[in-house]
């Protein structure tokens, strides 16, 4: 068996079938659907697909992340890609990345992930455009990080037999995964649409996170520190890229995007705060300006709330401080507002 592909679903009827029909090789493969306790009809729309290449296994729900580490304890092929089961992979990509690590001799290959909005393909926004690189290493190219995801990625087995997703969270659960594996492996980057992650509309995931804000927050400080411990094998350059990719692409977006949605702002303000003491240390501008963000938003509770974050940051604060931070407060509401108002207009327009 040359590879295996790992589909965890859950309550995926409508989109299953269309994924699976993309996912084709001239090489021998196995389609691994593990099917999360799904509630819907999704696995008898998978037993009735008419592919010999299909594995399906039904199972209690139990998460992604350890259904994809299911999915590789029970892989046969020599290579591993992942894949969800609203998405689709890129037409002909895993010819071309079987290929490519058999010609180059290495571990891992990592093709362009791009967004799929109803049936048009978009570039993600928060990516920079990966060269194509036959040889390389995550020292050389710390900018792989950015597509820090488990997706438009071709593992050998062997490289990820040991290495599992973390269970015990759901947010950010794959990037300990990603640095592990990639922290020891030789790479090879590739220019060809390798993945279509399918966002619709509108990601429901992005639009809801203010419901979970605490929960992400505290994951994402778990995950911190666990990177920490991996970046400190690799060059600083590594480890001040995953700074930019985590603590300002994702966390001070998270933060930015909902602190005027929550309910109560302590459950943003203090968990951003352990974040941030977790990456104390850390000198790059994405800590900075996240340090900057979170004691700006601590002003919209009341001068108290601003001392107290002021104090767990351990800076100086004092009453023309916190005024200074009021009006960037003011600013940015007014940012934010203008921002929601044109995507409000955006989706009647479609």
């Amino acid at each position: 068996m040359e590879v295996s592909v790992i589909i965890p679903i859950y309550n995926a009827e409508k989109t299953i079938e269309e994924t699976i029909h993309s996912i084709k090789s001239n090489y021998e493969h196995e389609i691994i659907c593990i099917n999360d306790g799904s509630k819907d009809k999704s696995a008898d729309i998978i037993s009735k697909i008419d592919n010999p290449n299909i594995v399906l296994v039904n199972r209690e729900n139990k998460g992604a992340a350890a259904t994809r580490n299911e999915g590789i304890s029970i892989a046969k092929g020599k290579y591993i890609m992942f894949c969800d089961a609203d998405d689709k992979l890129g037409d002909g990509i895993i010819d071309k990345m079987v290929d490519a690590i058999k010609e180059n001799n290495t571990d891992i290959v990592v093709g362009k992930v791009l967004h799929l909005i109803g049936e048009e393909v978009r570039p993600i926004k928060t990516y920079n455009e990966l060269s194509a690189i036959e040889h390389t290493s995550l020292n050389r190219t710390p900018e792989i990080t950015q597509s820090i995801g488990p997706y438009g990625k071709l593992y050998k087995n062997e490289i990820i037999r040991d290495i599992r997703f973390d269970e015990d969270i759901t947010f950010c659960e794959e990037h300990t995964f990603n640095l592990k594996a990639w922290s020891n492996s030789k790479i090879t980057i590739i220019d060809d649409q390798a993945y279509l992650y399918n966002i619709g509309i509108e990601d429901s995931i992005v639009a809801t996170s203010y419901k979970h804000i605490e929960k992400y927050l505290n994951d994402a400080t778990e995950v911190r520190k666990r990177t920490l411990d991996i970046l400190s094998g690799l060059k600083e350059k590594v480890s001040n890229y995953y700074s930019y990719r985590m603590d300002y692409l994702i966390i001070y977006f998270l933060i930015r995007n909902n602190f005027m949605k929550v309910d109560n702002l302590d459950h943003l303000l203090n968990p951003a705060v352990n974040y941030l003491n977790v990456v104390e240390t850390i000198e790059t501008d994405s800590v900075h300006d996240l340090k900057e963000l979170v004691l700006t938003i601590s002003t919209g509770a009341h001068y108290n709330k601003y001392v107290e974050v002021s104090k767990g940051l351990k800076v100086d604060f004092d009453k023309k401080t916190y005024r200074n931070y009021q009006m960037k407060l003011l600013k940015l509401k007014t940012k934010m507002n203008i921002r929601n108002i044109r995507n409000k207009s955006k989706k009647i327009a479609h």
